[in-house]
């Protein structure tokens, strides 16, 4: 148990912010596996601005559960500004307000958005002290270790965001220009969290419970940020929240029980999204599902080309008859 602010969060698992992926029923499903804290898709401040109607069903509604934090990303403080006021006339049902100050892509960061702010660290402490002025909720933020090898300055910057009035600091230990290749620095990382009072949360390269062990052993975090390891593998924060309750290593789920998994996910976001759309994004995620099983790979072929539930539910009759004739 620790908090942000006043909050308390109960675990040591949080569902990283990804773009298409951490709806309304994304997150709903990775509570149910025991995520402590989850946040929304990032959230464009032109898209608020300018009320754009798809870029506002990416914020909480009013029966989400909580806590939840929205991730905000702009490249200009006075309409970062401008998009909280959008914001808190929408909703109240959030806690936290994120800063995306770690996107690497590059639509986000050629209009000075995401971990390009990195590369302006005068410009980025007076836009946080701006934001934090500016919010009712506390704000975090989320950040890289730098844009380049040549500027990594990560450690400048926590503990200026810290006194800039940020409740957590989230640090993604690439730099922008890696993107999400190559290895996540822990080298550079030892001992992080002494640098700040604050709450630290690392992320990077974790896909396994030992992943999340070493992350927190070696920055002293406070929890790991789920991203890309949890993506087909929702099991993964229940065995990392049940190791720190009390030491036990739950062993890695059946291929059935990641079938029924997927097919509760693609039901829900069916259910959020629509048959057609749900089925879409479904497209993208369900292959995950089957990651590390040697006789499936047409199947994941087939996954990311359905059409609809039923189709699913072939494939996965399919699969389970597959897997008992090995």
């Amino acid at each position: 148990m620790w908090k942000i602010g006043n909050t308390v969060i109960n675990g040591k698992t949080i569902l990283a912010p990804m773009a298409g992926i951490t709806t309304n029923a994304y997150r709903e499903f990775m509570r149910s596996f025991g995520v402590a804290l989850c946040y929304t898709e990032m959230i464009s401040d032109s898209g608020l601005v300018f009320n754009n109607e798809i870029t506002y069903t990416y914020l909480p509604t009013n029966e989400e559960k909580r806590p939840t934090s929205i991730q905000l990303f702009g490249g200009d403080t006075n309409k970062l500004l401008a998009a909280i006021d959008k914001i808190e006339k929408h909703t109240d049902n959030y806690d936290f307000l994120d800063l995306n100050l770690g996107c690497p892509v590059p639509k986000v960061t050629k209009n000075n958005g995401g971990s390009a702010w990195l590369k302006y660290p005068k410009e980025l402490i007076s836009m946080v002290k701006a934001v934090v002025e500016k919010s009712a909720k506390p704000v975090t933020v989320k950040i890289r270790i730098g844009w380049d090898e040549r500027q990594i300055n990560f450690k400048e910057l926590l503990p200026e965001l810290e006194k800039a009035g940020v409740s957590l600091i989230a640090v993604h230990l690439r730099t922008t220009t890696q993107l999400y290749s190559g290895k996540a620095c822990y080298d550079l990382a030892e001992n992080l969290q002494d640098l700040i009072n604050i709450p630290l949360v690392i992320s990077g390269d974790i896909y396994t419970l030992d992943d999340a062990i070493k992350a927190m052993n070696i920055t002293g975090a406070k929890a790991v940020m789920l991203a890309r390891g949890q993506l087909g593998n929702p099991f993964l924060a229940t065995q990392i929240e049940r190791y720190y309750e009390t030491g036990e290593r739950l062993p890695s789920p059946t291929l059935d029980q990641q079938l029924t998994y997927m097919k509760t996910l693609a039901e829900m976001m069916a259910k959020e999204k629509g048959s057609h759309h749900g089925i879409l994004t479904m497209r993208g995620i369900s292959p995950h599902f089957l990651k590390g099983y040697p006789f499936v790979k047409e199947f994941r072929v087939k996954l990311s080309q359905m059409k609809s539930l039923a189709e699913l539910d072939v494939i996965i009759a399919e699969i389970r008859e597959r897997a008992l004739l090995i």
